[in-house]
């Protein structure tokens, strides 16, 4: 009976130590809560709601878990969301400030286009006769030629002729020769002859069995149809010939761009071939048909080429500026292209606060993104880092959304209007 006593004591004893002592899972959740609302823990990038206090796998998913700080808050605000970073989060996430200012805004389309020769500057020369060619003087694509330089030497009946019925003129008599000389000189003229050749062959009295046919402009051969021996007709294309010291920039911009170009307004060209180097040209004409497949309008660019270094058919970038006056502008990088909408960060009241603001954005010059709304002269934005900061905060709402960093396309196109309550 005294034995059982005993054993009924101690077994109470050990139920009421039990009931007093916290267990240690309990405890040990408890450590952690606090570790986890003070310091840094392990996360999930896809279940922002999963805290560990160690590395390891999301119980959810199985991705890898990323640290994270409770430095880092995330405040819900009226204009968007608000994230406090401290002074080593900032470092670590490379964030730079500026400040709006006001500054000349530029609009400015760029084009790609093609180098062209000139039209008033080709000429074509064509065989104004029948006859067989006995000598060339140019032989080779791509020789510079000078008004008055000798091309060939061709045998032609017509050109004797020609000659024979204009000294037969001039041995009629003082008087009749004065009635009858223009139409046969004229007609030597129209065969190609120089007004030097037809002096010679008056001083001369003979008619030459070949005669030499001179360039009659300044250029390069850029093609050549002609070879020595070869009998041409009347028609014929001989040689091309062609002054590039202008050319023609041909530029496709699209339509909606057009109205932002006028006449007479400059114009910088990049070529592949001269990466350093910006080459100036002149707008000169707006063609006035847009084409009805790409939806593009052709502009003329006059482009100087005095020193040869430009080829006909280059492929250039064409970019055309035109001042619109004073706005607000932020760097390209400070603009979060969201699709829908585009954010910056503003660097709020509190310190190391920076919050979510929507914008309205404009024309895109020199990096830069004029600001239509939503900032005021002065307020600071981050300019480096938002995307870090923009991932931290739809990582703590759980949102998941996905913005693209300093878009490249035409964010203006995705712009909803200026609100009626909101001012710049």
């Amino acid at each position: 009976m005294k034995t059982l006593l005993m054993f009924f004591v101690v077994v109470t004893a050990m139920m009421l130590s039990s009931c007093s002592k916290p267990s240690s899972s309990h405890a040990g959740n408890a450590d952690s809560t606090a570790m986890t609302q003070t310091g840094d823990y392990y996360t999930c990038t896809m279940h922002p709601q999963v805290h560990l206090d160690k590395p390891g796998v999301c119980p959810i998913c199985g991705m890898e878990l990323v640290k994270a700080s409770n430095s880092r808050k995330t405040e819900s605000t009226v204009t968007g969301t608000a994230v406090s970073l401290n002074d080593r989060d900032q470092l670590l996430a490379n964030v730079s400030t500026v400040k709006v200012r006001y500054e000349e805004v530029e609009h400015s389309v760029r084009a790609f286009g093609t180098l062209e020769i000139a039209e008033p500057n080709k000429t074509v020369i064509s065989a104004r006769f029948n006859g067989r060619v006995e000598k060339l003087h140019v032989n080779a694509v791509g020789a510079r030629v000078k008004k008055g330089d000798p091309l060939f030497e061709i045998y032609s009946p017509d050109i004797i002729q020609a000659e024979n019925e204009y000294l037969q003129a001039l041995k009629t008599g003082s008087s009749a020769a004065q009635s009858i000389t223009s139409d046969p000189k004229s007609k030597l003229l129209l065969l190609g002859l120089t007004e030097q050749q037809i002096l010679e062959l008056e001083s001369a009295n003979t008619v030459p069995l070949v005669i030499t046919y001179f360039s009659p402009a300044n250029g390069i051969v850029i093609d050549k149809k002609v070879v020595t021996g070869v009998y041409v007709s009347e028609g014929s294309t001989l040689y091309e010939i062609s002054d590039i010291s202008t050319l023609w920039n041909i530029a496709e911009v699209y339509e909606s761009d057009a109205g932002y170009i006028r006449v007479g307004e400059k114009a910088n060209l990049s070529i592949a071939t001269y990466p350093n180097e910006m080459f100036t040209g002149t707008v000169s004409l707006i063609y006035p048909v847009v084409n009805p497949q790409a939806r593009t309008v052709k502009v003329r660019v006059i482009v100087n080429n005095a020193n040869g270094k430009l080829k006909p058919n280059m492929y250039t970038e064409t970019l055309f500026t035109r001042k619109k006056g004073k706005a607000l502008t932020v760097p390209v990088g400070a603009v979060l292209v969201t699709g829908k909408r585009n954010l910056v960060y503003v660097k709020a009241e509190h310190e190391n606060h920076f919050e979510a603001r929507e914008v309205g954005i404009g024309s895109r010059f020199n990096d830069k993104y004029e600001i239509t709304w939503g900032l005021t002269d002065g307020e600071i934005v981050v300019s480096e880092g938002g995307y870090l900061i923009d991932s931290e905060s739809q990582l703590k709402s759980g949102t998941g959304a996905i913005h693209q960093h300093g878009g490249t396309g035409n964010p203006g196109s995705k712009t909803k209007e200026m609100p009626e309550n909101m001012s710049m």
